[in-house]
């Protein structure tokens, strides 16, 4: 009876949804005729300038989530676990695990909850619409803030490839990071708003980014704004999914070629890192930078836990009656994460430029050096090759040199500090007397 109020209750949901989606649908493709080639125009959110926070629909679908889960797992315990005692202790012990993870979903839809009431329904709101590629995106983001964050906001823009494969149970979503750029507003910076706070917002978009585009309904490109503080009590951190788009203010090729590095990826005065990663020194033979070994350690924590996993799951099943296919998987995919973590705990790159460029890559120092002419480079830019977690995650830069035989060579593994990154491709490109753009932003 439990199990039938249970998925009655989410067959009525679904019918509530699929009926609330066609009404959606329907006013989407009137929009669509109306302006076919404005997309920005296709949400009411966009159209209007006040683009909505995810916050609140982020907590309905974790409380959603989590009551479900909660319903199925509890009563699978209640009904089973002292079943489970008296013969199979072990999967008693076990079967408790989904219950456990069903108290952290509560958890976390409280602290949504919380963050929802004490900031309220936030909006940011744009100076102009859409946010074009080339030029800029700007404006302000209305909040209400009951303790003053003291240490300031962290604004945070990124351009994200999110696809998801398969079906059903089986459906998997992945988010990369194809770009990002992060700014840092002091308290004196925000000022009293409608709302309670005005925030203000300005990042420039580079030229040959990728735009706002939904290439189906399993594919799609979309840029995300957020904002983060840490206050007492709940931190701030909102989240808007923003458009920017190609339009007739966009730069041209031969406009970016022949203006001032505003439209370049690195802007030619990138300032040092407060707290530098890699060395920098002088040396008999030019300049050094010095990638050293077991520079995130995080990383490397988590690539070395899951190399773990998968290798001793592949073991396990190589002992057991499982078909060969699944030993195969996961003990190639525990080979695979033990080489990412032994490049992140023990690689190292040394870098010299003077009259030429050296390279030498190996680990813990060792490794053949190679010569590079200087007018042989035709480019160094970055390039994010990694990340941590989805959209919100934490992405990784290398550094990439271009000969001018189309050749790449890595100067510089998993950074993770973006001003970093743009200091060292700055210094770079200006002792080997690079003067071609910036770092592409997420093109396809």
């Amino acid at each position: 009876m439990v199990f039938g109020v249970i998925f009655s209750g989410v067959g009525f949901g679904l019918m509530y949804l699929a009926i609330a989606g066609n009404k959606s649908y329907s006013r989407q493709l009137n929009l669509q005729g109306e302006h076919p080639s404005e997309p920005w125009l296709w949400r009411e959110d966009w159209a209007a300038g006040r683009v909505k926070s995810r916050t609140e629909g982020n907590m309905v679908m974790s409380w959603v989530f989590a009551i479900f889960w909660n319903l199925i797992s509890w009563t699978v315990a209640i009904f089973a676990i002292p079943q489970a005692l008296k013969q199979k202790p072990a999967a008693a012990f076990f079967a408790l695990l989904f219950p456990a993870a069903g108290i952290c979903l509560l958890v976390y839809s409280i602290r949504q909850t919380i963050r929802f009431i004490e900031f309220g329904k936030t909006c940011f709101e744009m100076a102009s619409v859409p946010g074009v590629i080339g030029r800029e995106l700007q404006g302000t983001i209305q909040a209400r803030f009951p303790h003053s964050p003291e240490h300031g906001v962290r604004l945070r823009l990124s351009c994200v490839h999110r696809v998801t494969t398969g079906s059903g149970n089986s459906s998997t979503t992945t988010e990369n990071i194809l770009w990002r750029d992060d700014a840092e507003l002091n308290a004196g910076q925000l000022c009293a708003g409608p709302a309670g706070t005005t925030i203000p917002v300005a990042f420039h978009i580079p030229f040959d980014a990728q735009p706002t585009e939904k290439l189906g309904p399993r594919d799609e490109f979309l840029w995300l704004l957020e904002a983060m503080a840490a206050v007492p009590g709940v931190d701030y951190h909102d989240a808007f999914e923003v458009p920017v788009f190609r339009t007739a203010q966009s730069p041209s090729a031969a406009e970016v070629a022949s203006s001032e590095p505003a439209f370049a990826g690195h802007a030619s005065g990138a300032l040092p890192p407060q707290q530098p990663t890699i060395l920098v020194r002088p040396v008999a033979e030019g300049t050094e930078f010095y990638f050293p070994p077991a520079r995130n350690k995080s990383f490397g924590f988590s690539t070395t836990l899951f190399a773990a996993i998968f290798g001793t799951v592949g073991y396990f099943l190589t002992h057991s009656r499982a078909p060969f296919i699944f030993p195969l998987a996961f003990g190639g995919f525990g080979v695979l994460l033990t080489y990412i973590s032994v490049k992140v705990w023990l690689g190292t790159t040394r870098v010299v430029i003077g009259s030429y460029m050296t390279l030498q890559s190996g680990y813990l120092g060792s490794g053949s050096n190679r010569r590079i002419e200087l007018p042989d480079i035709a480019n160094i830019t970055d390039r994010i090759t990694a990340q941590q977690g989805g959209g919100n995650g934490t992405p990784y830069y290398d550094i990439e040199m271009t000969t001018r035989d189309g050749k790449k060579l890595t100067l510089g593994r998993t950074l993770r500090d973006k001003q970093e990154t743009e200091w060292l491709v700055s210094e770079m490109r200006r002792l080997a007397g690079v003067k071609g753009m910036g770092a592409a932003a997420g093109t396809r």
